[in-house]
C-alpha cells in the first residue's frame, strides 16, 4: 500500500486548490492524501484521473513526490515523463539520470512502499558499479574506435576515387555501410550521454554521428529511444500507444499488439511476417528510418545536419562514372547496413509484452527490463560488430554505462538475476534470429482482424 501525504501552508490552501487529489477536497490539518492501490504501488484510478485532469502532476522518486507540472514541457528526455505521472518512477529515474539531478528540486510529499527485492538488489548493484568505475568512460577506447571508423569512410572514398573498376567501387559501398553501422552505435552511445556524461556535449556528438554521418535524425531517434528504454515492449490498447521501437505496421510480434492493427493491408502483411522479416530489415530498414526521421523532425539544427550529410554523400557519389553506378552503389551500401536493423529488433521481438498500466505498479521495472531483452553470446573480438547491443540486458538496466564496460558487468548482473530467480536470456546471433522468425510465425497464425 503506497500512501502520499502532503503538508501545505494554510495560506496556500486558501489561495489555491490546484493540488487537490484523491477526493478533490482539502484534508483537515492542512493535509491531502493520494491513496495508491493495495496491489504493490498501483495508483488508484481516482487519484490518477484527477492528476490527469487537474493542474498538478506528481511523480514519485525515492519515497518522495515531486511536482513536475511546469517541468514536463522542458524535460530533456521528451514526453516519456508523462507516462509516469502518479507512479513510483524511482527505478527508471535512476537508470536514466546522474545522482545529482534532483539536488535543486524540493519534494512536495512522501510515500512508503513495500518494495520488490529486485529494486533494492539492482540499486545496490548500480552503487557497486559507480563506486568501482563502471560508469567511467575510456576516452582512449573511443579514440581508437573513432580512428577505425573514419578509416572505413576514407577507404570508401579511396575505392571510388582511386580506381575505375566497378567491383572496387562496390567494395567502397561495403566500407560506407560499415562506417554507417559504427556511426549508429556512436549515436546510440552519445545520446545516452555515455561519452562525456554532459548532456549538451553528448547530444551535439550524437547529432554529428547520427544525422551528419549516418543520415538519421539523432534528436528524433533519441526521443523514441528513450521511450523504448523506459517502457520496453509496452503497449496501451486504450490509447493505442506502444513502445515506438517495438511496433511496426507490418509486424505484430505479440497478442497485445493485435488491437493496434485494423487494416486489410496490415492483416496480409502480418500473415507473412515471418517470411518478410529479414528481407524487410535488410532491403528497406535504412530507407524506412530515414523517411521516418524526415517526416517527424522539426529541429532546425537537425535539418542543417541533414544538409551536411547529403552534401558529403553527393560528393562521394559524384566520383562515380554514371547515375546507374550511383544508384547501385548507394543501394548496396543501404542493404549492407540493413544488418544493423536486424540487430535492433532480435533482442526484443520474441520477448513478452506488458500493459502500460502495469509498469511500475504491478510489474517491477527492473524485472521487466531483464525479461524483455535477449543477450547475444559472442567472442570478444566480435563486440565491435554488435556495438554493445550484444549486452542488451546490461544496457537496458544501466543505459548510462559505457558499452566497453558491459562485458565485465555481465557476470554481476547474471549473479543478481540468479539470486532473484529471474531468467537471464542469452543465445547466439543465429539462435536469436531463428527464435524471432519462429515467434513471428506463431503470432501470424493467431492474428485476426476480428478476434471475437
Amino acid at each position: 500500500m503506497l500512501r502520499f501525504t502532503m503538508t501545505l501552508q494554510e495560506q496556500e490552501m486558501s489561495s489555491s486548490t490546484s493540488a487537490e487529489v484523491a477526493d478533490n477536497k482539502p484534508r483537515s490539518r492542512s493535509q491531502r492524501t493520494i491513496s495508491v492501490g493495495e496491489n504493490n504501488n498501483q495508483v488508484n484510478r481516482k487519484a490518477s484521473t484527477h492528476q490527469d485532469q487537474g493542474e498538478r502532476k506528481l511523480i514519485g522518486i525515492d519515497g518522495k513526490w515531486y511536482d513536475i507540472t511546469t517541468f514536463i514541457p522542458h524535460h530533456p528526455g521528451g514526453d516519456i515523463i508523462k507516462h509516469f505521472i502518479g507512479r513510483d518512477a524511482t527505478a527508471v529515474f535512476h537508470s536514466f539520470h546522474e545522482r545529482d539531478v534532483l539536488k535543486h528540486r524540493k519534494p512536495v510529499g512522501d510515500f512508503e512502499l513495500d518494495e520488490d527485492p529486485a529494486t533494492e538488489a539492482f540499486r545496490q548493484l548500480q552503487k557497486f558499479f559507480i563506486e568501482n568505475g563502471y560508469f567511467e568512460t575510456s576516452m582512449l577506447w573511443y579514440a581508437g574506435k573513432f580512428a577505425i571508423t573514419f578509416c572505413l569512410l576514407a577507404l570508401s572514398f579511396l575505392c571510388v576515387i582511386a580506381s575505375e573498376k566497378w567491383y572496387v567501387h562496390y567494395l567502397g559501398a561495403f566500407f560506407l555501410a560499415s562506417f554507417w553501422h559504427q556511426c549508429g552505435f556512436f549515436m546510440h552511445d552519445f545520446m545516452h550521454t555515455q561519452g562525456f556524461h554532459k548532456a549538451k556535449i553528448d547530444r551535439w556528438l550524437g547529432t554529428f554521428f547520427g544525422t551528419v554521418c549516418l543520415g538519421v535524425s539523432g534528436s528524433w531517434w533519441r526521443e523514441e529511444h528513450f521511450s523504448h528504454h523506459a517502457l520496453t515492449n509496452t503497449v496501451n490498447p486504450e490509447t493505442k500507444w506502444s513502445d515506438p521501437q517495438a511496433h511496426e505496421a507490418i509486424f505484430a510480434q505479440n497478442e497485445r499488439l493485435f488491437p493496434l492493427h485494423n487494416s486489410l493491408f496490415e492483416y496480409y502483411a502480418i500473415k507473412v511476417q515471418h517470411i518478410t522479416f529479414l528481407p524487410t530489415c535488410i532491403l528497406f530498414g535504412r530507407v524506412a528510418i530515414i523517411l521516418d526521421s524526415f517526416r517527424e523532425e522539426k529541429n532546425v539544427r537537425e535539418w542543417v545536419a541533414f544538409v551536411i550529410h547529403w552534401t558529403w554523400i553527393c560528393l562521394l557519389l559524384s566520383f562515380l562514372p554514371s547515375w546507374y553506378e550511383c544508384l547501385v552503389f548507394y543501394s548496396m551500401a543501404a542493404i549492407f547496413e540493413g544488418v544493423l536493423h536486424i540487430q535492433l529488433l532480435i533482442s526484443h521481438y520474441c520477448k513478452p509484452f506488458y500493459l502500460e498500466n502495469d509498469i511500475c505498479t504491478t510489474q517491477n521495472w527492473y524485472r521487466m527490463q531483464v525479461i524483455s531483452n535477449i543477450n547475444i553470446v559472442n567472442p570478444v573480438w566480435m563486440d565491435w560488430f554488435h556495438g554493445g547491443l550484444n549486452f542488451h540486458i546490461e544496457h537496458h538496466l544501466f543505459p548510462l554505462m559505457p558499452r566497453h564496460n558491459y562485458r565485465k558487468a555481465n557476470k554481476h548482473v547474471k549473479h543478481v538475476c540468479k539470486e532473484l530467480g529471474i531468467t537471464f536470456d542469452e543465445c547466439t546471433w543465429s539462435e536469436a534470429v531463428i527464435r524471432t522468425i519462429q515467434h513471428l510465425k506463431k503470432m501470424s497464425t493467431h492474428f485476426s482482424l476480428n478476434p471475437n
